[in-house]
């Protein structure tokens, strides 16, 4: 008799989820609770997981807890493992509706939080609809244009080839005669042009372009810049709200 009292003595120590959960041994514990069943075993399951980073396991207990005892601090928790899970409108409910139960600082502030976080990612998702219907229009536009530009071509053809009929032969070589010498003044233009621009390589011009070009990307990179931070600011989540001891009895 004396054996076996020793023996389940030694068991329950070794199988005590509040030691197991004391050691940091937080999967066990959360285990060792869930085998007794009741809201408060559940609860602290529940808590083991959050301590263990599996949110989502924390969240299903969670969930069923239903004594009103427990059910501000369950939300509460709920609330910081959805957060930390990256769900942001779930972890609004849940603060809104331990809210309902009782006013708490803590609860408030981070409510706060998310929704200024949900903002936030609202504004980076609109920017970003923003400059693909900018970058739409200005295809279109441009498709537009080009458009434009081709009925305009198609017609001169159309007008050049309605005034070089076959008739008149020496009307004929006279407009060849004129296109010939317009190339020729355009061709020697163009190499006196080339030649300039070669001598005259160190001008204003040229860096007024790099300028304008190096504010472009410079322009291009802060917004990026700005993007990154937001996305970085939701990926982590460092607010010092977020990271206070969590609620148990």
């Amino acid at each position: 008799m004396k054996k076996t009292i020793i023996f389940l003595f030694v068991v329950f120590l070794f199988a005590n989820p509040n030691k197991l959960y004391n050691e940091g041994k937080y999967i066990q514990a959360a285990k060792e609770y869930l085998k007794t069943g009741s809201q408060e075993a559940i609860y602290d399951a529940a808590n083991a997981y959050y301590r263990a980073k599996q949110y989502q396991k924390a969240i299903n207990l969670y969930q069923k807890i239903t004594k009103p005892a427990l059910k501000f601090q369950a939300l509460y928790n709920m609330g910081n493992a959805y957060a930390f899970s990256h769900q942001l409108l779930k972890a609004k409910e849940a603060y809104e509706k331990a809210l309902k139960i009782k006013k708490d600082k803590d609860a408030e502030y981070n409510l706060k939080i998310i929704k200024k976080l949900l903002k936030q990612k609202k504004k980076n998702k609109n920017n970003k609809n923003n400059k693909k219907s900018k970058t739409l229009n200005n295809k279109q536009e441009n498709n537009r244009q080009q458009n434009k530009n081709n009925k305009k071509q198609n017609s001169r053809k159309k007008n050049k080839t309605q005034k070089q009929k076959p008739g008149n032969k020496k009307q004929q070589n006279k407009n060849n005669t004129k296109t010939k010498n317009k190339k020729n003044t355009f061709n020697k233009k163009k190499k006196e042009l080339k030649n300039s621009l070669e001598n005259n390589k160190n001008t204003i011009y040229p860096k007024k372009e790099k300028i304008r070009k190096f504010k472009a990307t410079k322009e291009s990179n802060t917004s990026d810049i700005r993007e990154r931070y937001y996305e970085i600011m939701l990926k982590n989540l460092k607010f010092n709200t977020l990271l206070l001891p969590l609620r148990s009895n």
